[in-house]
């Protein structure tokens, strides 16, 4: 009886560290989860497929502060609106978004022209009104998986932009015409979201698009 039960001890042997070794590992390296994968990904503030619509005003307007006058023609003050921005960006994964933006920019440039009359010199005021309209798609990369932040939403973007230059009296030799000019420029930019509620954020951005050099505002988060 005692060599019988020391075989049954040693055959039992194989099988009781075989059930150790597997726990052992199934310990030391769990199976990574989807729902592991959702809690990383909920560390960020940016989601795939969330919408983002973003108003916002622009300052130190490129329109306004540019405008060269033909020879003959003297600038005078400008007045006017700032350029007002309208985003609608839509997450295509958990770090990358396309939007597309609009903007609207009004002023008015007031110019004057030196003319000689009976061997004297005068001078002839005028008023351009400039409306400015511009339309566009950017690609934005969000740094939030970078951050892990809850609240801040850090990205960069680069687009293209058509540009629509619309002016009532844009002096021409002796006179003023009515024109539109087109154009495109590139829009590249560097911003951030900061949250203040789970869909209401504060807006800023700051780069190159040919309406201004930087922008506040306020964005809401629909969707996800």
């Amino acid at each position: 009886m005692g060599i019988l039960r020391v075989i049954n001890i040693f055959a039992l042997l194989p099988l009781l560290l075989a059930t150790n070794l597997t726990s052992a590992q199934t310990s030391v390296a769990p199976v990574a989860t989807p729902a592991m994968a959702h809690a990383d990904s909920a560390n960020n503030v940016f989601h795939k497929g969330s919408i983002i619509g973003t108003i916002s005003v622009g300052f130190i307007d490129y329109y306004r502060n540019n405008i060269t006058m033909p020879a003959g023609f003297q600038k005078n003050n400008t007045s006017g609106f700032a350029p007002i921005y309208g985003r609608l960006e839509y997450g295509l994964s958990n770090t990358i978004s396309l939007g597309a933006l609009m903007s609207y920019d009004i002023f008015y440039d007031n110019f004057y022209q030196h003319f000689p009359v009976n061997g004297k010199i005068f001078e002839r005021h005028n008023t351009d009104r400039v409306l400015v309209f511009s339309s566009g798609l950017s690609g934005y990369y969000h740094l939030g998986r970078i951050l892990h932040s809850k609240k801040l939403d850090p990205f960069i973007g680069i687009g293209l932009t058509l540009n629509t230059i619309h002016h009532t009296a844009w002096p021409e030799g002796d006179s003023t015409a009515t024109t539109a000019n087109y154009t495109v420029s590139p829009s590249i930019k560097i911003g951030a979201r900061y949250y203040i509620t789970r869909k209401g954020s504060i807006f800023v951005d700051a780069g190159y698009d040919r309406q201004s050099v930087f922008s506040i505002g306020y964005s809401c988060r629909f969707g996800k």
